[in-house]
């Protein structure tokens, strides 16, 4: 099997799982803070990623150089896009994240034309404008019957997009100098250690210091954050970080279509919630541009 093959079923599998990230998150916010959640995620996911590491047969070396180097990737992700993420979803739907997260190939494109030279036609340009529009579209409809604070709940989101963008090229850069195990080693440490700091000083704060692990005793929070801290956040990041090694940034970028129909289906399927005439068309003109974009991509290379 080739490698780009693979890195299409890796970024394939990574995505199925980030679109039905979502509505776990959605419901593991009905049992704890979106602090607490992102701190209980990164510790299931430290503790899987340890594990692994002690079963590896062979000795993976790993310095402070290496920690430094990465360390600003690690900002970037876990640590802004799950935090921006949580705090979207814990305004708006996943039906509407999904929408949102749908200009991140666009975003990817734009980074990485700036940092890797990665070119974008006119007409590519044009078919993000479109996708942009519908971005727009829909916020601003929905804003006229869900208020202010649902624009805040769009802005993490966004920021959240922007941060993958950012991650994706970055991550495409590092991918030559170390392995997918050590970037998602050391940023899945990184992500514990930094959550779990806010949810401490959080709890602190409010003299509530017993309630860190009250949400476990809630079967219903059990397998949403397994499946967050496991799936989407290690399983996602080694599948991201292997396919980024073997495909250019721009192309993984376009996958996140993938996850916004998923993220969309999940919304309205499990968690009953609505699509509304005026998201039919933003989303048309979203998937437009991005599908569009898309293919003249994969054209620019027959």
């Amino acid at each position: 099997m080739k490698d780009t093959t693979k890195g299409y079923y890796a970024i394939t599998l990574q995505s199925s799982i980030i679109g039905l990230s979502y509505m776990f998150v959605k419901i593991a916010l009905q049992s704890t803070h979106p602090i607490d959640l992102l701190a209980h995620r990164f510790t299931i996911a430290a503790i899987a990623i340890v594990i692994f590491r002690i079963c590896k047969s062979n000795t993976i070396s790993i310095k402070w150089r290496d920690v430094l180097n990465i360390l600003p990737l690690s900002i970037m992700y876990p640590f802004l896009f799950f935090l921006f993420q949580t705090l979207g979803l814990n305004i708006v739907s996943s039906t509407a994240a999904g929408i949102i997260y749908a200009i991140t190939p666009i975003l990817t494109l734009i980074i990485a034309n700036i940092v890797l030279g990665e070119s974008i036609s006119p007409k590519q340009k044009a078919l993000m404008s479109l996708s942009i529009c519908g971005v727009v579209f829909i916020n601003i409809m929905s804003g006229q019957d869900t208020g202010n604070s649902m624009y805040i709940g769009f802005l993490y989101i966004f920021l959240s997009a922007v941060s993958a963008a950012l991650c994706t090229v970055f991550t495409r850069k590092l991918s030559n100098r170390y392995s997918t195990f050590i970037l998602t080693y050391i940023m899945t440490l990184l992500g514990c250690i930094s959550f779990n700091i806010l949810s401490i000083i959080r709890h602190l704060l409010e003299g509530t210091i017993t309630a860190y692990f009250a949400p476990f005793t809630n079967l219903s929070f059990v397998f949403p954050i397994l499946y967050l801290g496991i799936a989407s956040s290690l399983l996602t990041s080694l599948l991201s970080t292997y396919s980024l090694g073997k495909l250019e940034a721009s192309t993984v970028g376009q996958f996140n279509n993938l996850s916004t129909v998923i993220s969309i289906l999940a919304g309205v399927l499990y968690l009953k919630e609505l699509l509304y005439g005026y998201q039919y068309i933003g989303i048309t003109a979203i998937l437009i541009g991005t599908i569009g974009f898309s293919y003249l991509n994969q054209r620019k290379k027959i």
